[in-house]
């Protein structure tokens, strides 16, 4: 494991309300309701649809918005690089905790 590795983590990930976002996409495997996300995080709209902006530009999710029958609906999902940037911020974690693990025996 590198310190440097770690260090040089500049995610967005690193914010647990952030990183419970891309999680709950990833695992969901299609598209999720504005609401879904809202009841299942228990956040409040402007905490979420804060995160969700940073997020989006970021391009680590795409977002849909429509309306159907004249109500708006918008939808997430996460993008090729969100699963990569998930991943390589897991691995990272990851190598802490076998880090941790060698330094204890």
């Amino acid at each position: 494991m590198s310190f440097e590795t770690i260090i040089a983590q500049d995610s967005l990930l690193a914010d647990r309300v952030r990183l419970a976002i891309v999680t709950y996409l990833a695992k969901a495997k299609s598209v999720v309701e504005f609401n879904e996300l809202l009841s299942a995080l228990a956040l409040t709209k402007g905490n979420l649809s804060s995160h969700m902006r940073k997020l989006e530009a970021a391009g680590i999710v795409a977002v849909n918005k429509e309306f159907i029958n004249r109500k708006p609906r918008t939808t997430y999902e996460i993008s090729k690089k969100g699963e990569k940037e998930l991943l390589q911020y897991i691995n990272a974690l990851e190598s802490v905790v076998q880090f941790l693990k060698k330094g204890s025996k």
